[in-house]
């Protein structure tokens, strides 16, 4: 985990740095994939980059994103796509990943059903996401309590935040069986730096409207190096509860 820690910490703002490069590790027991893969909400394609490295297809609804994810060389082919309709026939993709994306489509179940028409019998979908326990990690809710939830949970785009059981069973629906879960980042400690971080970001946000990159000075500080080592030991055991989780499922016809 820690050269996909590093890895963020170089380029990306330093709550992303939190969760992205444990789930970055969780992916590696399941490689290599099946060929065509296909990464749904692929971004600027920098998860991917340091995840997998190279993979067939990605897709995702911000044109400025997918601009982006085309100079990283991550994919054989990006498209932009209208968030509905993945534009590839029945039964093409072999994989398909999806890194907390599910959550932020309002439209989820309509995109459900596409994901399971365009994987192949017997492919597999991975994905992570946020559970509906997420917002009690968060470090504000403290002192604001459901109101401070509600807030981040609508800040941050959060339209599904659903159990392992309602991910069974609308997966089902499209005969997709889960085959393994497993949730992450039991930590609260680990989840209030990452609340805090959001806020003490401002610089980052900043730096990329101003020269498009969201680190100007990669170089990891005595500050960040302590919080760097209390992060690494404290998410390496996954658990039975968690904040997010990890969803492995097959296509069954």
């Amino acid at each position: 985990m820690k050269k996909y820690l590093q890895a963020f910490l170089k380029e990306k703002p330093f709550f992303f740095s939190i969760v992205r490069p444990k789930e970055a590790s969780l992916y590696q027991q399941y490689k290599p994939f099946k060929k065509p893969i296909l990464d749904l909400g692929c971004g600027d394609g920098f998860f991917a980059k340091i995840a997998f490295r190279r993979l067939d297809v990605g897709v995702d609804p911000d044109k400025q994103a997918v601009k982006e994810a085309k100079t990283r060389g991550t994919y054989k082919e990006v498209r932009t796509y209208d968030g509905k309709k993945i534009p590839y026939p029945g039964g093409y993709f072999a994989t398909i990943v999806c890194n907390s994306t599910f959550e932020h489509i309002p439209n989820l179940k309509e995109v459900l059903s596409e994901v399971a028409r365009v994987i192949k019998k017997d492919g597999m979908l991975y994905f992570t996401v946020p559970t509906n326990i997420w917002p009690k990690y968060l470090f504000g809710r403290l002192f604001l309590g459901r109101f401070y939830e509600r807030f981040f949970v609508a800040k941050s785009k959060h339209y599904n935040l659903w159990t392992l059981g309602e991910w069974q069973k609308e997966l089902k629906k499209r005969d997709l069986e889960i085959i393994y879960s497993t949730h992450y980042l039991d930590n609260k400690l680990v989840m209030w730096i990452f609340d805090i971080s959001h806020y003490l970001s401002i610089f980052s946000l900043i730096a990329k409207k101003v020269f498009n990159r969201w680190v100007l000075f990669p170089q990891k500080s005595f500050l960040i190096r302590p919080i760097e080592d209390y992060i690494l030991k404290s998410t390496n055991v996954n658990s039975k509860k968690g904040p997010y989780m990890l969803i492995a499922a097959r296509k069954t016809k």
